[in-house]
């Protein structure tokens, strides 16, 4: 199904609510409490005005009574009311975001990955504009780990993500695929932009300097670059390329950027 289209397929009353409470979240909880308040008093004082007309009495009286009881009771009751919409709704950003970080780098997981990529493959194809893919492999990773220790490896990991970070676009999407291998996905990046953006990416880490336990531990990184083709029709298929051209950084030296092999040679693109 293609995602694009899935909004318009909602129940229209779940999206007047989805509005409403968007609208409620964004207004702030005083505003909002202000809106209710009034929303309130004019409802009660129009039922108690028509029910005071038809029996023959006062209005003003009825009216001002009316006002008096809900302007004394609206402001507290909305105020719980909407502070506990404002608590729940941030608890449930909280348990989202738990749900799709990864815990050790502060970046996106891996399930987070595929399913943002997966929509992003679509709208690429679908528009026809270009997606690009890095892998990103920490050089020797195990041998920090065995000098310095797993602590000490954590920590890098997490240096290493904050400098891929560091040199991303907000539109960008950086996830830890698993062990000391990072991913980011690239909207609206051809093979070129996203060559360029991964040797950014290598000179940022490489300038690290890690400073543990009296010794300085650096890092280096190796990429490998992979751009959307017609023929690709799941993400599966650009993270293969990716991953070829990651094996050939790792086998020509590591700190290095390598490209699809054919598609940097069809596109005169070096890497």
């Amino acid at each position: 199904m293609d995602a694009d289209a899935s909004p318009s397929r909602r129940d229209p009353n779940a999206l007047r609510w989805e509005a409403l409470r968007a609208w409620v979240l964004e207004a702030g909880l005083a505003r909002a409490n202000l809106f209710y308040t009034c929303g309130v008093l004019a409802a009660s004082m129009s039922i108690s005005g028509a029910i005071t007309w038809l029996a023959g009495r006062s209005v003003a009286t009825a009216l001002a009574a009316t006002a008096v009881c809900v302007l004394s009771v609206a402001p507290l009751t909305g105020y719980v009311v909407l502070k506990l919409l404002y608590e729940l709704e941030r608890s449930r950003q909280t348990i989202r975001q738990l749900a799709i970080t990864d815990e050790l780098t502060g970046s996106f997981n891996r399930r987070h990955f595929r399913e943002v990529g997966e929509v992003e493959l679509l709208r690429a194809r679908r528009y026809g504009t270009p997606l690009a893919l890095i892998l990103i492999d920490a050089d020797h990773f195990k041998r920090v780990n065995d000098t310095h220790g797993h602590q000490c490896g954590d920590v890098l990991l997490r240096e290493i993500s904050l400098a891929c970070r560091a040199t991303l676009r907000s539109t960008d999407l950086l996830a830890r695929l698993g062990g000391e291998e990072l991913a980011v996905l690239l909207p609206q990046t051809d093979l070129a932009g996203a060559l360029a953006m991964a040797e950014r990416i290598r000179q940022e880490v490489a300038r690290l300097a890690l400073a543990w336990r009296d010794e300085t531990v650096e890092a280096t990184i190796s990429l490998g670059v992979a751009a959307l083709r017609p023929e690709m029709t799941s993400l599966d298929a650009l993270l293969h390329e990716a991953d070829v051209a990651l094996y050939d950084a790792k086998r020509s030296g590591r700190n290095r950027v390598c490209g699809a092999r054919w598609q940097t040679a069809a596109a005169g693109v070096a890497g």
